[in-house]
């Protein structure tokens, strides 16, 4: 028998909304940047070979209003890669939108929690690999952790490691897990936090949250245990690319997957 090597994953996430692309820290609507727009940055990660995208429409996070599907059929054309979409998805009706035009995942946040079975109805729809369950936290005063929703903006009162197992349990495919402290911050992941829900559940876990430097991506992987860490100020805001950043992984003695080295730089 011949062993499979999964090969963790870098994931440039892209946060969306008026249908530009947009910079936060710590989710605080004072401090949103515009970055450009998101087909433009989409073209740049597929030409650069990159393993996958998340994209997260964060205005319609808040306001609930209709999928953008047009601008996920153009992301769409623009990526033989694989991308996830999120940004309130709170029905099957929305999950097959964004699906039909061309995301391979849905990503859920504040329905995971205000309606758990869309878990399980998507994961029967569609297969558990196509739901991500978003997992928003916030560490508070006294050390401890709680999950938040709405864009960050409402305290939930769950413990985001029970929350974990449950939405495993319930057919999510895999985890996304934002340190929203750290969150743009750039000063590096909460190894706490990743490596808790990690050694709580069998599924996949994607790490993001204060990336600042390519020894965050190794931390996230080799302390935190997550097989894939997902950035987005890194890859704007500094010379930094994916694949130099598994570069570094790949001496590090992480199996990564490297398609074209000449789009290190």
């Amino acid at each position: 028998m011949i062993a499979v090597v999964i090969k963790n994953r870098i994931i440039p996430i892209l946060l969306l909304q008026d249908g530009l692309l947009k910079k936060r820290i710590n989710f605080l609507p004072e401090k949103t940047r515009t970055i450009a727009n998101p087909v433009t940055i989409a073209r740049v990660f597929e030409a650069r070979k990159t393993d996958e995208l998340i994209l997260l429409d964060i205005g319609r996070t808040i306001d609930k209003g209709d999928i953008d599907s047009k601008l996920i059929t153009q992301i769409a054309e623009e990526l033989h890669m694989p991308f996830s979409y999120g940004g309130g998805i709170d029905s099957i009706e929305k999950m097959t939108e964004v699906i039909t035009h061309g995301a391979e995942k849905v990503v859920l946040n504040t329905a995971a929690i205000e309606n758990k079975i869309l878990i399980t109805k998507g994961a029967e729809k569609f297969g558990s690999q196509c739901i991500v369950v978003s997992i928003d936290v916030v560490k508070k005063g006294n050390g401890s952790y709680e999950v938040v929703t709405k864009s960050g903006s409402k305290l939930t009162g769950l413990n985001p490691i029970i929350f974990a197992k449950e939405v495993e349990k319930l057919g999510a495919g895999e985890i996304l897990v934002n340190a929203i402290h750290k969150e743009g911050t750039m000063e590096g992941m909460d190894l706490e936090l990743i490596k808790s829900i990690t050694k709580a559940v069998k599924i996949p876990v994607i790490a993001t949250g204060g990336v600042g430097k390519e020894e965050d991506f190794i931390a996230g992987i080799i302390e935190g245990g997550a097989s894939a860490v997902a950035a987005g100020s890194i890859f704007h805001y500094t010379h930094i690319t994916p694949n130099m950043v598994k570069e570094k992984m790949r001496e590090a003695g992480i199996p990564v997957r490297i398609q074209d080295p000449k789009s290190c730089y």
